[in-house]
Protein backbone atom coordinates (compact mmCIF):
# COMPACT_ATOMS: atom_id res chain seq x y z
CA UNK A 1 0.00 0.00 0.00
CA UNK A 2 1.50 3.33 -1.06
CA UNK A 3 2.12 5.93 1.97
CA UNK A 4 -0.42 8.58 2.62
CA UNK A 5 0.08 12.25 2.92
CA UNK A 6 0.08 13.75 5.71
CA UNK A 7 0.41 17.27 7.25
CA UNK A 8 4.21 18.44 7.60
CA UNK A 9 5.65 22.01 8.98
CA UNK A 10 5.18 24.73 6.75
CA UNK A 11 9.30 25.25 6.87
CA UNK A 12 9.66 21.51 5.76
CA UNK A 13 7.07 22.01 2.59
CA UNK A 14 9.20 24.98 1.89
CA UNK A 15 12.67 23.04 1.91
CA UNK A 16 10.79 20.40 0.18
CA UNK A 17 10.12 22.98 -2.51
CA UNK A 18 13.56 24.49 -2.79
CA UNK A 19 15.12 21.27 -3.43
CA UNK A 20 12.42 20.70 -6.27
CA UNK A 21 13.85 24.13 -8.26
CA UNK A 22 11.65 26.82 -6.72
CA UNK A 23 13.25 30.07 -5.22
CA UNK A 24 11.65 32.69 -2.11
CA UNK A 25 11.01 35.72 -4.17
CA UNK A 26 9.15 37.09 -1.11
CA UNK A 27 8.08 36.91 2.18
CA UNK A 28 6.04 38.65 5.21
CA UNK A 29 5.07 37.75 8.65
CA UNK A 30 2.70 34.98 7.44
CA UNK A 31 3.74 33.31 3.91
CA UNK A 32 6.48 32.60 1.80
CA UNK A 33 6.26 33.08 -1.86
CA UNK A 34 7.99 31.03 -4.51
CA UNK A 35 8.76 30.93 -7.77
CA UNK A 36 10.69 28.29 -10.08
CA UNK A 37 13.20 31.34 -10.58
CA UNK A 38 13.97 34.63 -9.59
CA UNK A 39 14.14 35.73 -13.47
CA UNK A 40 11.35 33.72 -14.87
CA UNK A 41 8.02 34.71 -14.43
CA UNK A 42 5.55 31.59 -13.23
CA UNK A 43 2.66 31.56 -11.31
CA UNK A 44 4.00 31.52 -7.51
CA UNK A 45 3.64 29.23 -5.27
CA UNK A 46 2.10 30.44 -1.62
CA UNK A 47 3.22 28.73 1.31
CA UNK A 48 1.83 30.23 4.81
CA UNK A 49 3.85 30.06 8.06
CA UNK A 50 1.33 30.08 10.50
CA UNK A 51 0.67 26.75 12.20
CA UNK A 52 2.58 23.93 13.45
CA UNK A 53 1.52 21.70 10.27
CA UNK A 54 0.11 22.85 6.88
CA UNK A 55 -2.73 21.77 5.93
CA UNK A 56 -3.62 18.63 3.12
CA UNK A 57 -5.62 21.05 1.04
CA UNK A 58 -3.05 23.25 0.60
CA UNK A 59 -0.27 20.69 0.16
CA UNK A 60 -2.25 18.37 -2.58
CA UNK A 61 -2.53 22.33 -4.07
CA UNK A 62 1.06 23.06 -3.99
CA UNK A 63 2.05 19.56 -5.68
CA UNK A 64 -0.15 20.46 -8.51
CA UNK A 65 0.89 24.04 -8.88
CA UNK A 66 4.26 23.15 -8.63
CA UNK A 67 3.51 19.99 -11.04
CA UNK A 68 5.07 17.57 -8.51
CA UNK A 69 3.82 13.82 -8.61
CA UNK A 70 4.03 11.99 -4.96
CA UNK A 71 6.67 9.78 -5.91
CA UNK A 72 8.71 12.79 -5.74
CA UNK A 73 7.12 14.55 -2.76
CA UNK A 74 8.02 11.79 -0.78
CA UNK A 75 11.42 11.06 -1.76
CA UNK A 76 11.92 14.96 -1.39
CA UNK A 77 10.01 14.54 2.45
CA UNK A 78 12.36 11.72 3.62
CA UNK A 79 15.90 14.34 2.37
CA UNK A 80 14.28 16.95 4.47
CA UNK A 81 12.84 15.20 7.16
CA UNK A 82 13.91 11.63 7.22
CA UNK A 83 12.22 8.74 6.47
CA UNK A 84 10.17 8.05 9.89
CA UNK A 85 9.35 11.36 11.11
CA UNK A 86 5.29 10.72 11.05
CA UNK A 87 5.15 8.00 13.23
CA UNK A 88 8.17 9.38 15.46
CA UNK A 89 6.08 12.94 15.82
CA UNK A 90 3.12 10.96 16.28
CA UNK A 91 4.37 9.86 19.76
CA UNK A 92 6.16 12.77 20.09
CA UNK A 93 5.04 15.65 22.25
CA UNK A 94 7.35 17.90 21.34
CA UNK A 95 7.97 20.05 18.00
CA UNK A 96 9.65 18.17 15.31
CA UNK A 97 13.20 19.19 14.33
CA UNK A 98 13.97 19.44 10.38
CA UNK A 99 17.04 17.70 9.11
Amino acid sequence: MPPAVAPIPPTALKQILELYGYVVIAEDDFNWVLSESKNEISEPIIIPKAGDLVAIDIMMQTFIDAKMNLQTYFMLKEKVLGKNWHSAAAGASKKPTLN
